[in-house]
């Protein structure tokens, strides 16, 4: 009895840490928000690429996106795309996204049909 006692504490403090973990880097994706730094781990992507995109932070249809939101894209062809957006180029109706197998995809609006929210960048929940 005594070593199950001692398991389930170990367990709850194991589990308080993990909580607090999270919430610790969560708050850096906050700081680093306000400050407009984004952390993406990508050998893809550049600084030269990032500036030449013209939006950071746009509207899209009735949603509301921002560089590293996590999105899911379903095309006009049926196919659908996930990843972490980049950016936009306003002049090219183009919205840049960084998919999970580290490719970039530049995709024209109007061949996108539904777009979806998987995560906002430093949202807690």
């Amino acid at each position: 009895m005594i070593n199950i006692d001692y398991l389930l504490h170990i367990l709850i403090v194991l589990f308080i840490v993990a909580i607090f973990g999270y919430f610790i880097s969560i708050l850096k994706e906050k700081y680093d928000l306000l400050n407009n730094k984004v952390t993406l781990k990508s050998k893809k992507i550049t600084q030269k690429f990032l500036d030449e995109l013209d939006l950071k932070i746009f509207k899209l249809g009735r949603l509301n996106l921002s560089i590293g939101d996590q999105i899911k894209i379903y095309l006009n062809n049926n196919n659908s795309i996930k990843g972490t957006i980049l950016g936009a180029k306003k002049d090219d109706n183009i919205l840049c996204i960084l998919t999970i197998e580290d490719k970039i995809v530049e995709l024209k609006v109007n061949k996108i049909k539904k777009l979806r929210i998987l995560s906002k960048y430093g949202r807690i929940f």
